[in-house]
């Protein structure tokens, strides 16, 4: 098996633009089954640092994230997931993050457990889930921001320093980015994962501050309209779904110094060095 991991190193332009986002690292990892992606998505887990508690209060450092397997069958298909089921002020829900509907989308699903006695995997016996069993799906379309608060005050907005995501059966790796985007709304990432047919794709971005505001993302162009329907009228032919969300802990605006504009420009439109590494076995 071959796996490929690929970390993108973006340098700091200068020292007087310290205040604005001065690394970017990228990851990615492909295999046909969870453990071919383990060694990437620990990497990323490690460079944010430790797993915060799902409580609603603020840590320094370290990281949330989203497995989708404790939530209750009431959210679970064939009912819909509210997009701002984690963004609460209550344990295990406070983790400072919600879903949006952008474009087509009309609302989000999580597949059904096995024990629930509804049909699995959306009802399509296709994809695989990377942490057994929920995988999550955006519905009528395919593009959904992904919006970061503050774990312990949920109308406040807050700032990341990465998110990574683990999508299933990427067939196309152009259908499917991730474009990360600061709180005044400057395009800082654009990326697409790794191309996998049938098995997993980790996609991950980092940056050395909490810069990240609101992650817009594609998911395929073959959109789920509903358990077990494609929208295949709609000239789509790479369906994706997704499963853990890992992310660096929100960190409320008013915790951050303002970056200068030059800074922000700096961090949009440096270029990227890249570097990477591959493993045979």
């Amino acid at each position: 098996m071959r796996l490929n991991h690929v970390l993108v190193l973006l340098a700091v332009a200068s020292p007087m633009f310290c205040s604005a986002a001065s690394a970017q690292q990228i990851f990615r990892d492909s295999g046909a089954d969870a453990s071919g992606i383990q060694d990437g998505v620990d990497t990323f887990r490690n460079l944010l640092g430790g797993l915060n508690a799902n409580s609603p209060e603020n840590f320094d450092g370290g990281r949330r994230q989203i497995n989708w397997d404790a939530a209750p069958d009431s959210v679970s298909d064939p009912n819909a997931f509210p997009g701002d089921f984690f963004n609460a002020d209550f344990s295990p829900r406070a983790r400072g993050i919600e879903f949006k509907e952008t474009g087509d989308t009309t609302g989000f699903l999580l597949s059904s457990t096995e024990a629930s006695g509804q049909p699995t995997d959306f009802g399509f016996n296709l994809f695989e889930p990377f942490s057994p069993e929920r995988l999550f799906t955006p519905v009528g379309g395919n593009t959904f921001d992904v919006v970061f608060y503050d774990p312990a005050n949920p109308e406040q907005n807050a700032l990341t320093s990465g998110l990574g995501v683990i999508f299933s059966d990427v067939d196309e790796a152009a259908l499917t980015t991730m474009s990360f985007f600061d709180i005044d709304g400057n395009l800082l990432a654009q990326e697409s994962p790794d191309a996998f047919n049938g098995g997993f794709s980790f996609l991950g971005v980092a940056f050395d501050e909490p810069v990240i505001a609101k992650v817009s993302i594609v998911s395929g162009d073959l959109p789920i309209l509903s358990n077990g329907v494609f929208g295949s009228g709609l000239g789509g032919s790479d369906g994706v779904v997704m499963d853990d969300f890992i992310f660096g802990e929100p960190t409320p605006l008013g915790a951050i110094p303002e970056p200068t504009s030059a800074g922000l420009l700096i961090a949009a439109l440096i270029g990227l060095g890249r570097a990477g590494w591959t493993r045979k076995s």
